[in-house]
């Protein structure tokens, strides 16, 4: 008779209380709906089929680095992007936007984008006069 012990995965990510397969496909799901892609178009830019795409983003699938890879090329991100796991808010406030756009973005809209929101923060600020003093 054969003996298999319990399965132990090679991999451990970090907080035992971290549901990840949800946390991904939540985030799949942001940067999709935040590109303005509707699955269909996600799928045919990253090789996927509509259905798995779907299964995943309702955490009912776990995707393999090669679909990974995928759906990344299908968001237009690199994979290490997606990937990006950190907690974010679970809600839509315009920080959570402001972070997908973001990582939606190449490196010359980020730059872009830094220059326009300085711009908004400078103009916002109170500006400091020759001698110290604030004015408004």
């Amino acid at each position: 008779m054969w003996f298999a012990p319990p399965f132990t995965s090679i991999v451990w990510l970090g907080d035992p209380s971290v549901d990840y397969l949800t946390t991904f496909a939540t985030r799949v799901r942001r940067l999709r709906e935040t590109a303005g892609l509707s699955i269909q178009d996600a799928c045919e830019r990253g090789g996927i089929s509509p259905n798995f795409w779907g299964k995943v983003e309702r955490g009912e699938q776990e995707p393999c680095l090669l679909s990974i890879a995928g759906m990344a090329q299908g968001l237009g991100i690199s994979s290490q992007v997606l990937m990006t796991l950190e907690e974010r808010p679970p809600d839509n406030t315009t920080r959570s936007q402001i972070n997908d756009l973001l990582d939606l973005c190449n490196p010359d809209q980020w730059e872009l984008s830094l220059r326009i929101v300085k711009a908004i923060y400078e103009q916002g600020s109170p500006k400091i006069a020759s001698r110290g003093q604030t004015t408004l």
